[in-house]
């Protein structure tokens, strides 16, 4: 791409700030994987490269090809670009530093080299009062040096190859004193990533102002500053203050931006609130993303979300292992701290209970739902909203490589056509039908998390997590056929005929997930006799019991049946849990469920 006199150029238009612009993100696109791998501050969480390679190449996408002259129209539309497509702390502040370039040359055909200065100091300027608390040492500090040094020798530079190399050279001066001003990065021995991408943007200008063409750059192996030889190791961490990097973009008129910076101020760090009045990027490090977003919808709406979790990302850098994540429904019934243990991802069903809407798991808990069921006059349950769902895949593809899926037997719910639904804009979602509900699917499920964490190819927790689905049994003890009655699953007569006989039967979910009675019993000592027997013809003779008990305000049940079970196989439950609302609608009080699985 051969330009007349280019490292002559005294004046830059519309045209020639894009082709800068180009030739800064080819250069710091080619090198965002270092980036990533020198990535500790503020989290060490591997993306900075990733997110701020994203923001360029957002930018390059929309401008395409324009020729457009005029620098006013070019940086305006360079920096709403930016806005749309910036991913993390860097790219936010990437996006913002534009926004304040497109903001200092409104009304200006054309920049010269001291002009370019002046602009410059406004955005770097600008940058500074999007960040609630700028440290030292990171990509503003550069920034900020940077823009320093070119306004007190505005009025030296000849031409923009003499501006810009020789502010190159203070930049990198700049990005390497930042070792020493964070302690994270002094223990890691590295500069900071978003300060060094912020230099390799200039590094492309500047090879592009002296070649004429595109270049991409190799990182020095020899250079101690860019070693990256167990960086993540050295700054470990087992958990984080704020957990989830949140960003939102916000679509409007006249949105205030310190109105929003100040509103949702004190609900985590690392906030960052950019951009023009009718487009505003918000970047925030919260445990809290749902609330953030109730508190900014409230002043433009919400065209962006975006949330990653943190630490696993670090944890999945530091095992390099474990690159399959698993999603499935609130239905799996998987205690909460297997949930934390495994990072499985969970899309939450929903209950209406006498016209109130309930999150399962969420805003409503299986011991307050107990309470409420026995007066409540109607209750429903519904699959989860596209929306939690398109929210649940989101988070998991950008934290893994590949995400595997399942849930709730279809023939049961919703909730798998769901998932085939919406994980159809993920090209890394597997999705299965689990073919059962409660704990049988927490088996399943749990047999996949296992085979992931190991860090199994996602063909073979594929393979795993189909085994488990095809093999996994599950009984369910009946106290009353009460609530099978209200929900239209059972007659009023054989409901009638049950009590009077104190019938207690006992169902399995077979096949496709379909509901069968595979024993009645009269009175529980012999519910429990049959449901032995149940097990043992199932299981006997095979290797590796595993099982869960799901109980739906039934502790003693789940505690007897456990004495039982260990009593004839020897082997302790993998959980026991209370039951989601989901299963206890249409089971009622007092229901157990028994989930097993072996090999052969």
């Amino acid at each position: 791409m051969q330009l007349e006199n280019i490292t002559r150029i005294q004046y830059v238009d519309g045209v020639r700030f894009r082709r800068g612009v180009v030739a800064a993100a080819s250069r710091l696109i080619a090198n965002s994987p270092h980036l990533d791998a020198i990535n500790v501050f503020p989290v060490p969480d591997g993306d900075t490269g990733a997110n701020m390679a994203g923001t360029m190449r957002s930018i390059v996408r929309s401008s395409g090809d324009s020729l457009e002259k005029s620098l006013e129209k070019m940086s305006a539309l360079i920096a709403e670009s930016a806005l749309n497509g910036a991913k993390g702390n860097s790219g936010a502040i990437l996006a913002q530093f534009l926004c304040g370039f497109a903001e200092g040359v409104k009304d200006m055909p054309r920049l010269s080299p001291s002009d370019f200065a002046r602009v410059a100091s406004l955005a770097a300027r600008r940058s500074c009062e999007a960040i609630s608390d700028p440290k030292d040492g990171t990509i503003i500090s550069v920034i900020r040096d940077w823009a320093a040094h070119l306004s007190s020798k505005s009025h030296e530079y000849k031409d923009f190859h003499e501006l810009l190399s020789d502010s190159l050279h203070y930049a990198q001066k700049s990005v390497k004193a930042t070792t020493e001003k964070l302690a994270e990065l002094k223990s890691a021995g590295v500069v900071d990533a978003g300060a060094l991408g912020f230099v390799y943007l200039l590094e492309g200008i500047v090879d592009f102002l002296e070649n004429g063409k595109i270049e991409k750059s190799v990182i020095p192996d020899s250079a101690p500053l860019y070693n990256v030889e167990g960086v993540q190791s050295k700054v470990a961490v087992d958990k984080l203050d704020f957990r989830y990097c949140t960003e939102f973009l916000l679509k409007g008129s006249d949105i205030d931006k310190r109105s929003v910076r100040d509103a949702i101020s004190g609900m985590g760090d690392s906030l960052i609130v950019a951009g023009l009045p009718d487009c505003v990027k918000i970047h925030i490090h919260t445990n809290d993303p749902d609330a953030v977003e109730d508190i900014v919808s409230g002043f433009a709406r919400v065209d962006k979300r975006k949330v990653d979790d943190m630490l696993v990302q670090h944890k999945r850098l530091l095992a390099d292992a474990c690159k399959v994540g698993i999603v499935t429904d609130s239905t799996c019934d998987i205690p909460a701290e297997l949930i934390a243990e495994y990072d499985i991802r969970v899309a939450p069903l929903r209950l209406t209970i006498d016209g109130q809407e309930y999150i399962d798991h969420v805003t409503l808990t299986p011991e307050d739902f107990y309470k409420m069921l026995p007066k409540a006059e109607k209750a429903l349950t519904s699959q989860p909203s596209p929306g939690d769902m398109k929210r649940v895949y989101a988070r998991a593809c950008a934290d893994y490589e590949n995400v595997v899926s399942l849930h709730v037997a279809k023939v049961l719910s919703g909730t798998y056509q769901n998932a085939l639904t919406v994980s159809k804009d993920y090209e890394n979602v597997s999705a299965f039908d689990g073919k059962q509900l409660t704990v049988a699917l927490g088996l399943s499920v749990l047999e996949a998390a296992r085979a992931a964490q190991r860090g199994a190819s996602v063909a073979e927790v594929s393979k795993i997590a189909k085994k488990a689905i095809d093999n996994v049994r599950i009984f369910v003890t009946l106290d009353t056929l009460d609530y099978a009655v209200r929900g239209g699953r059972v007659s009023k007569g054989q409901g009638l005929i049950a009590k009077a006989l104190n019938i207690k039967p006992i169902l399995a979910f077979e096949g496709e997930g379909h509901p069968r009675t595979v024993a009645k019993s009269f009175g529980y000592k012999r519910q429990e006799a049959a449901l032995v027997r149940l097990v043992s013809e199932n299981f006997y003779g095979k290797s590796n019991l595993r099982y869960a008990i799901a109980h739906a305000a039934a502790p003693e049940v789940a505690r007897k049946f456990v004495r039982i079970i260990k009593r004839e196989f020897g082997v302790d439950p993998v959980f026991i849990t209370e039951a989601s609302p989901v299963l206890g609608l249409h089971s009622g009080p007092g229901a157990c469920a028994v989930a097993l699985l072996a090999d052969d």
